[in-house]
Order: C-alpha cells, then sequence, then structure tokens
C-alpha cells in the first residue's frame, strides 16, 4: 500500500505534463493555421487585386482596340472618298482633254469635208453613235437640208421644214432635243432618233445634228455628251460656217 500513493502522483504528473505540451503543440499549430490562413488570406488578396487589375488592362485593351477598329473604319471611308474623288478628278480631266481636242480640231481646218468627217468621229468616238445625220439651213430659213449622213443614208429625211418633227421643232426652237419619252412623236423617219442638237452663230440657227440609235454599249447619254452637244452647237456651227465661206471664196477666185 505504501508503494501506490506515489505512482499515482507520477501519473498524474506524466498526465498533466502531456496534457499541457499537447496544449501547446495546439497552440503552436493553432498559431501556425493562424499564420497560413492571414498569408493565404493576403495573398487570395493580393491575387484579388492583381485580378481586377488584369481585368482592367483586358477591359482598357479591349476599348483601345475598338477606338482603333473605329478609327480604321473611318481611315478606309477616306480613303475611299479620296479615292473616288481621285477618279472623279481623272475622269474630269479626261473629259475636259476631249472637249479641248474636239473643239481644236473643228477649229484645225477650212476644208468642208475635213470639218464634216472630225463632227461625226466626235459623235461616233466620244458621244458613242453611228448613226448621223448633219443638216444646214436653206438660204430661205424655212427648212433644213442633209448635207452628211452615216449609218441611216437610206432613212435619214433630206429635207426637214422648220416646226415639222422632232429635228423640225428643235431647230425651230433652238433647243437641244433629249429623247425622254415625254416629246410629241417622231415623225416615220425620225424612228430611233436620240437627239438632235441645233447649231447655232450667236441666235441663229445654221443647222443640226441629229443623232440615232446609240451604240449597244452606251446605255444613255450622260453629262458629258450634254457638254459636247453645247461645243458642237456653236464650235460645229462656226467650223461648217467658216468652210462654207473658204469654199464660195475659192469658187469666187476660180
Amino acid at each position: 500500500m505504501g508503494k501506490t500513493t506515489p505512482d499515482r502522483g507520477a501519473y498524474v504528473s506524466r498526465v498533466r505534463d502531456d496534457t499541457q505540451r499537447y496544449a501547446s503543440e495546439l497552440l503552436r499549430e493553432n498559431q501556425r493555421l493562424r499564420t497560413a490562413l492571414a498569408s493565404a488570406t493576403h495573398d487570395n488578396t493580393l491575387l484579388r487585386e492583381a485580378a481586377e487589375r488584369t481585368r482592367g488592362e483586358i477591359e482598357a485593351m479591349r476599348a483601345g482596340e475598338e477606338r482603333m477598329l473605329k478609327a480604321l473604319d473611318r481611315a478606309e471611308e477616306e480613303n475611299r472618298r479620296f479615292v473616288s474623288r481621285y477618279v472623279e478628278v481623272e475622269q474630269e480631266n479626261s473629259n475636259l482633254a476631249n472637249l479641248y481636242v474636239a473643239s481644236y480640231r473643228l477649229h484645225g481646218t477650212l476644208d468642208r469635208r475635213d470639218v464634216l468627217d472630225v463632227i461625226q468621229e466626235i459623235v461616233t468616238n466620244l458621244i458613242g453613235c453611228e448613226e448621223i445625220a448633219i443638216f444646214e439651213t436653206d438660204p430661205d430659213g424655212v427648212a433644213v437640208t442633209l448635207v452628211r449622213s452615216c449609218g441611216i443614208d437610206s432613212g435619214a429625211p433630206h429635207k426637214v421644214c422648220l416646226g415639222e418633227g422632232l429635228i423640225g421643232r428643235a431647230v425651230a426652237s433652238g433647243e437641244t432635243y433629249v429623247a425622254d419619252g415625254g416629246a410629241p412623236g417622231p415623225a416615220p423617219a425620225e424612228a430611233g432618233l436620240s437627239a438632235c442638237i441645233p447649231l447655232k452663230l450667236g441666235e441663229r440657227v445654221t443647222g443640226a445634228i441629229a443623232l440615232f440609235r446609240l451604240l449597244p454599249q452606251k446605255a444613255e447619254l450622260g453629262a458629258l455628251d450634254r457638254e459636247l452637244f453645247e461645243l458642237l452647237a456653236t464650235h460645229a456651227a462656226t467650223a461648217l460656217y467658216c468652210s462654207g465661206l473658204e469654199a464660195r471664196l475659192a469658187a469666187v477666185g476660180a
């Protein structure tokens, strides 16, 4: 019985020491876990902040990309406008060159046949019509007489009284006729008439150029054609008048 008490005391002491040691270990582990949790929380905060920055950078990149795409679209649209305007300017320059050449050729000769040839070439090559009739006003001023035809030799009217048919009305009014379906019906010999250009010296009509069917590839008469009509109305009239004077002077001299 004398040995029981010391053994019990030693056991209790061991239990207390083990409990304290276990408690200390638990505290240390708890502290380690707390430290790990704090570190993990900090790392998570850093990751969230990094993710937010990354998302912000991505959004900024997307916004920048959208701005660049819009700027590229504007640049492409501007480029298309520049190209379109360049083509227009080139066409205008070509048109002016054609008008200049046509005017120069009309006044480059006093030979009547050459003048008629040039008028025919202008109508064929620049306007796009190979069915042509050229008239001059008779001395009495009541009709126009055919002086040259091309492509319609058998069907062209040889004499047209002023005020009769589309050609006669155009000559009488001095206004260019362009077929649009709204004018009174043509005379039988005027079937297929596309335009009639009165030739004028000042206010006096000296003749007319009748254009019948256009070439197949020529869909319609455009702005340049109307400018050529204006050129022919005055310059062709002057060239024919001067060539006629030259021919009469040559006849008198002979």
